[in-house]
């Protein structure tokens, strides 16, 4: 299928999913692919003669809807972010449980993909800020759509190109190398959940103090589910609870109950 007929195609079946075009342009290839794969198999002749078997089959656009995900991730992506969860947020929540006379830090890594998030979270929690905390004990939940994304989570072995932006002492420290693919020793493992669950199920079943839905919600989905997502979360979040978005992404306009925690930075504080 060529690029202007793959454009046209998901510019049609984009918003029956209540998905974003806007978020899909600069990543459709590997989303084309998978659809010409997926009109091959079915034996039909292009995306004409697919809009009419959507049309008449109407379980397929729960296929399309999968064919639909988009998977780019690794550890420490957007290392801002991770320096300012060292730096200020973190601290700033255990605080907060240290107060309150808690002891659990609750996370949760929405659309998590091969893990990386969520390790990366633990990783930064072992290495630095566990030393200052030693009464608090880090929990995290990892979520992803896909059964293989999380059967490679709990496999926990990457290329390189996955772990380059960690320091190359956290590298040595918290995997072991097996011909090109980078190990995760299982202590790093431990405090990570993962489940095969939707995110927009998963919403609203569990309290956090730290959420990371990033390159997720807010890239891909209409405004409508964006901000039904938003008023869900609302519900299991305290005040002084923080969301973390990918870099590019914002809250939609007129959300109150959330404080952006710095200009430029996709960071929000429970209000």
């Amino acid at each position: 299928m060529k690029d202007e007929a793959c454009i046209h195609f998901l510019q049609w079946a984009l918003p029956q999913m209540q998905l974003r075009w806007q978020g899909f342009r600069r990543v459709r290839k590997q989303v084309c692919k998978r659809i010409s794969q997926r009109i091959n198999r079915l034996g039909l002749a292009d995306e004409l003669a697919y809009r009419d078997y959507l049309l008449s089959h109407a379980s397929e656009w729960q296929t399309l809807a999968i064919l639909s995900h988009v998977t780019i991730s690794r550890f420490y992506r957007d290392k801002v972010v991770f320096n300012r969860l060292e730096s200020e947020l973190i601290p700033r929540l255990c605080a907060q449980l240290l107060l309150r006379g808690e002891k659990y830090l609750y996370c949760w890594s929405a659309g998590c993909a091969r893990g990386e998030e969520a390790y990366s979270l633990v990783l930064l929690w072992s290495f630095v800020l566990q030393n200052y905390y030693p009464e608090i004990v880090i929990s995290i939940t990892a979520t992803d759509i896909e059964p293989l994304m999380i059967q490679q989570a709990r496999k926990a072995c990457y290329p390189f190109s996955s772990v380059k932006n960690l320091a190359p002492e956290w590298r040595q420290r918290a995997f072991r190398q097996i011909n090109d693919q980078y190990c995760l020793h299982p202590i790093y493992q431990q405090p990570v959940t993962f489940s095969l669950a939707d995110v927009e199920q998963m919403v609203g079943t569990q309290s956090y103090h730290l959420v990371l839905c990033r390159n997720l919600v807010f890239t891909y989905f209409s405004l409508n589910r964006q901000v039904q997502f938003l008023h869900k979360l609302q519900t299991q979040l305290s005040a002084g609870s923080i969301l973390v978005l990918g870099a590019h992404e914002r809250l939609p306009e007129g959300m109150s109950g959330w404080r952006q925690w710095q200009s430029r930075l996709p960071i929000y504080v429970r209000e």
